[in-house]
């Protein structure tokens, strides 16, 4: 069992508590239980729900040091399974590619991040006032893209965080005047590929090498080769989990409907397929958002779970002219 512990010397409600659920999470390949220990009062609904996502246990620690078990922890670790529902199940939780779902919408948001922790200072602060006020989901959407390293002591830039910072130099002379530039933009719905087309062609590079992106466009190639431009929601997960059913299962499945979502051999349940709690918004909403922005879908997502069934994936430029 993993257990980590977040706090605070002065204001115990700030702790950490999200950050405390990520780093339990990603012990789980060593462990077959993993909880987060913090104070009560730091311990919201959003962080709870985070928690039963990533199976992550939650342990509220009181003012009188007694601690009690707000959110159990599931079974979710290291150890040999079949190679049904079980070994499907385990395979998907510790791919870690999109943990608590894919975060906010737009890319700016996560070069942001990366900017406000190369502009020195408080990086909350900086990301807060220029980039998005949302600053947990900004952080969690750099570390997926492999743009920030999260290590104990401390968070630091990976080489292509790095990137983001050298073109922030080139484009506006320094990491200040560029968070000036992103600020401008907060609240803009206008397309990123037109809004800031240079900044969208490297967001797209960025996302091109998350593999998440790599098994939607490859499935969409797919598609396009045969002579079908578009595909509905249902038909990406269907075809996508013929090319990797544990990254297609954690890209798009929620964890508490994998049981109705598979079959006791972990097959797709086909009788499922119209069901919208079955899908994570984060997928068909947030990071289709972004794919849309960076230029590689012709069309954005929805927050609406029964439209995002008949909502059409589409490259915008395929390969197969």
């Amino acid at each position: 069992m993993a257990v980590e512990a977040k706090g605070h010397n002065t204001a115990p409600e700030k702790a950490d508590i999200s950050r405390g659920i990520e780093q339990a999470h990603s012990h789980l390949p060593e462990a077959n239980l993993g909880y987060v220990a913090a104070p009560m009062e730091s311990v919201t609904q959003t962080a709870r729900s985070l928690a039963r996502e990533l199976n992550i246990g939650v342990l509220g620690v009181r003012t009188d040091e007694s601690v009690g078990i707000v959110e159990p922890a599931r079974v979710a670790g290291a150890g040999e399974f079949s190679t049904g529902i079980e070994a499907l199940r385990f395979q998907a939780s510790t791919h870690q590619l999109t943990a608590g779902s894919f975060p906010v919408n737009h890319p700016k948001n996560f070069l942001g991040y990366a900017l406000a922790l190369a502009a020195g200072g408080d990086t909350a602060d900086i990301y807060a006032e220029n980039v998005i006020r949302d600053v947990a989901s900004g952080r969690r959407g750099a570390i997926l893209l492999n743009l920030v390293d999260p290590r104990s002591d401390g968070e630091y830039l990976t080489h292509l965080g790095a990137e983001v910072v050298r073109f922030a130099h080139q484009q506006s002379g320094s990491v200040s005047a560029a968070l000036t530039r992103f600020s401008e933009w907060t609240g803009k719905r206008t397309r990123f590929t037109e809004l800031a087309p240079r900044w969208a062609q490297l967001a797209r590079s960025i996302a091109m090498q998350y593999e998440p992106t790599q098994l939607i466009v490859d499935v969409l190639e797919q598609t396009h080769a045969g002579n079908s431009r578009a595909v509905t929601l249902s038909e990406l997960v269907t075809r996508a989990c013929e090319l990797n059913k544990p990254l297609a299962i954690e890209v798009f499945i929620t964890t508490g409907e994998r049981e109705n979502a598979l079959t006791p051999d972990g097959d797709l349940d086909e009788t499922q397929l119209d069901n919208p709690a079955i899908y994570k918004s984060g997928a068909y909403f947030q990071f289709k958002a972004q794919l849309y922005h960076v230029g590689l879908l012709t069309s954005g997502g929805t927050d609406n779970g029964e439209q995002a069934l008949s909502n059409e994936w589409q490259l915008e430029h395929a390969v197969s002219l």
